[in-house]
């Protein structure tokens, strides 16, 4: 089977690296090809939606991580994606570099450093958190990494936080922090619900309330007994990030594409 991958520039950080990992693990057992005119089937790793005229006439079915932007004035119809995938219907993929990491073991300190990932929307949720953090703890420091995090960035931390205020904010690399061994805090949104199997292997708390993520971000940092059940239990559960689940999904939806 001949892919295309098509990687749109609105394109969120959860579909670059989906693309990145899909990209290996589909090179295994099918060809990537770079001119879609060649290509049985496409994939296109987009943001919230497609731009309309970038798919009139598009030459060959595909599917994509968001739908046709809408519009009562287009002159010409594009050829709408056969399926949109999300979570909820593709697994989501870790890239391999985590998991080749070194697992992260809690050592003792007396200072702690909370990771999340920047976005512009989250940014006023993470400013009101902290200065609520700052009037019980003077030892707890957050770093806010401009770029994706690399599995040496998790590891500098002692707990990761997903601050979500939307449901389709999905860049909150919680998926990568579990892997590495974190303690997660993250709000609770679908896809959180689904990475953290619904607190099971992490602290999920209602999206946009600072005064319970600072309660958990504390709890989870300073008391071992609340964060190490859900570290332990995440760590059993981690292979479900694995690219051969999500690659062998990826294929079948390809091949149900094709006419």
């Amino acid at each position: 089977m001949r892919i295309a991958q098509i990687v749109l520039p609105d394109a969120s950080a959860y579909e670059r690296k989906s693309q990145r990992a899909d990209r290996i693990a589909l090179a295994e057992r099918h060809q990537i090809v770079e001119d879609v005119e060649n290509a049985d089937v496409a994939h296109v790793y987009a943001g919230v939606e497609l731009p309309r005229a970038a798919f009139v006439g598009f030459p060959v079915p595909y599917l994509a991580s968001a739908p046709m932007a809408r519009s009562r004035w287009s002159w010409r119809r594009p050829s709408e994606p056969r399926l949109v995938v999300t979570p909820e219907n593709l697994p989501e993929v870790v890239e391999e570099a985590y998991f080749a990491h070194e697992w992260k073991a809690a050592l003792p300190s007396h200072s702690k450093t909370v990771g999340s990932f920047a976005r512009k929307a989250t940014q006023n949720h993470v400013e009101q958190t902290i200065h609520r953090i700052e009037r019980f703890r003077d030892d707890v420091t957050w770093k806010v990494f401009p770029t994706p995090p690399t599995p040496e960035d998790l590891v500098s931390v002692d707990l990761w936080v997903d601050p979500a205020v939307r449901d389709n904010d999905f860049d909150g690399f919680v998926s990568e922090a579990l892997v590495i061994g974190l303690p997660v805090v993250a709000a609770r949104t679908g896809i959180n619900s689904l990475r953290l199997e619904k607190g099971r292997t992490g602290m999920l708390v209602p999206p946009r309330d600072p005064n319970e993520m600072t309660h958990a971000i504390l709890s989870a940092l300073f008391k071992p007994e609340v964060a190490q059940a859900r570290v332990e239990a995440s760590r059993q559960t981690i292979s479900k990030f694995r690219a051969r689940h999500r690659v062998r999904v990826l294929a079948q939806l390809y091949e149900s594409l094709i006419p």
